[in-house]
């Protein structure tokens, strides 16, 4: 497959380098983050932390006339890198909100959402209009129930197809209400081992269908 590049200044690649060395949300697993690693065209290996989930993320480089170049999808993680993350926080105060409501049905949550909203609109900037739409329990419990329902209802998928496919729709639910799009490339931080080797059989032929479309 052809990568996609985007030129990155040699400042940001000493920023980024500083960064990486104090957050705690990456960690570089070979090569060193600098100009000599893009002028020998080394593809950079991070892992990313997000909510006790590792994620491995991959970037070509290259130098061309003096200038640097790195995989596009380097974008998305950009500003993170720099800035630390404060949305790991958000994500896991979202996330423990959403399965504490499941959870619990009948329980009573004006209290902790309140609190939640009063958080997010502090840590970030949220809409507190749509964040009293997109935490409301009784629509997060209609829209799980609705999702569980659908897709226990196919019969084309086993058991854990099943169970892996509800976790990621109300992964993506709480990824949306966090809205970073980093996020959306993680994985549920409960998947049962056999929803994990389910998820990589998964991409791995994802990958394998697109490869054979280049």
């Amino acid at each position: 497959m052809s990568e996609n590049f985007m030129e990155i200044t040699k400042e940001d690649i000493e920023n980024i380098e500083n960064a990486l060395k104090v957050n705690a949300d990456y960690k570089l697993n070979n090569t060193k983050f600098n100009v000599n690693s893009f002028e020998k065209g080394q593809d950079i290996s991070l892992t990313q932390y997000v909510a006790n989930v590792e994620n491995e993320l991959v970037f070509q480089t290259k130098e061309e006339n003096g200038k640097y170049f790195i995989s596009d999808t380097f974008g998305l993680f950009m500003d993170n890198i720099i800035n630390g993350n404060v949305s790991r926080d958000v994500f896991q105060s979202v996330n423990s909100y959403f399965h504490e409501v499941i959870e619990n049905e009948d329980a009573d949550f004006t209290d902790e959402k309140e609190e939640l909203i009063n958080f997010l609109v502090l840590t970030e900037e949220y809409d507190e209009e749509q964040l009293n739409i997109d935490l409301d329990p009784d629509k997060i419990r209609k829209d799980y129930q609705e999702d569980y329902d659908r897709i226990y209802g196919d019969e084309s998928l086993n058991r854990v197809q099943k169970s892996l496919a509800l976790k990621e729709l109300l992964h993506m639910s709480i990824c949306q209400v966090v809205n970073d799009i980093d996020l959306f490339f993680t994985r549920p931080y409960d998947l049962t081992p056999e929803e994990n080797a389910e998820k990589n059989r998964q991409e791995a032929k994802a990958l394998e269908n697109e490869m054979q479309l280049t």
